[in-house]
Order: structure tokens, then C-alpha cells, then sequence
């Protein structure tokens, strides 16, 4: 009779397996996440714009790096809006998109 082979190693193997190829693929994905932030490109629309945690905005904007534009109504910026924020409502972006700098990174929010 033969002895059994102790068959514990094999969900161990593939459970790290998967933890690794996990860890991996969440890696990668913040990395291609970071590089699209630091080198944009051209969009075809805005869904391909990368979003921005707060802590990435609060760090280019603190560094210089980036402009803050509320694009709320003037009423609601008036109210309350983030430090050194300017106020370019959406409803007047078309008009006044000609007086931003197009090598200037514009961080927008509307909350």
C-alpha cells in the first residue's frame, strides 16, 4: 500500500500564485496610472482623461506643479472653495479657454 502524499502543498502553491500575480497586476496598474498623469498626451475625450487622488492634486499644487480650477458657479465658488483655487465655471469654459496657457496642468473639481 502506497503512502499518501500529503496534498496540502499544491493550495498553497497556487494560493500564492495568485496573491503574487494580484499584487503584480495592482502594481502595474497604479504605475500605467502614475505615467498617464506625468505625460497626458492628446484625448480624444474626457474619459480618457487620468483621474487624480486629492493627495496627488494637494502635492502638484503645493509644489507648483498644477493650477486648481473650481468649475462650479460663481455663487458656489463665493461660498466655498479650495485654497488658491480660480474660479472657471463649466458653463463659461468655452469662452474663456482661451486664457489658459496650454503648458499650465489644471487640476478641475466640482465638488
Amino acid at each position: 500500500m502506497r503512502k499518501k502524499k500529503n496534498n496540502l502543498l499544491l493550495p498553497i502553491l497556487l494560493f500564492t500564485l495568485v496573491l503574487a500575480l494580484s499584487i503584480g497586476g495592482l502594481i502595474y496598474a497604479d504605475n500605467l496610472r502614475k505615467a498617464n498623469v506625468e505625460n497626458p498626451g492628446e484625448y480624444e475625450n474626457q474619459d480618457q482623461i487620468p483621474r487624480v487622488t486629492v493627495e496627488e492634486a494637494y502635492q502638484a499644487v503645493l509644489n507648483g506643479e498644477a493650477v486648481l480650477l473650481d468649475t462650479r458657479t460663481t455663487p458656489q465658488y463665493q461660498t466655498q472653495h479650495a485654497a488658491g483655487a480660480l474660479s472657471f465655471p463649466v458653463s463659461e469654459a468655452e469662452t474663456r479657454l482661451s486664457e489658459l496657457d496650454p503648458d499650465q496642468w489644471y487640476i478641475t473639481y466640482c465638488t
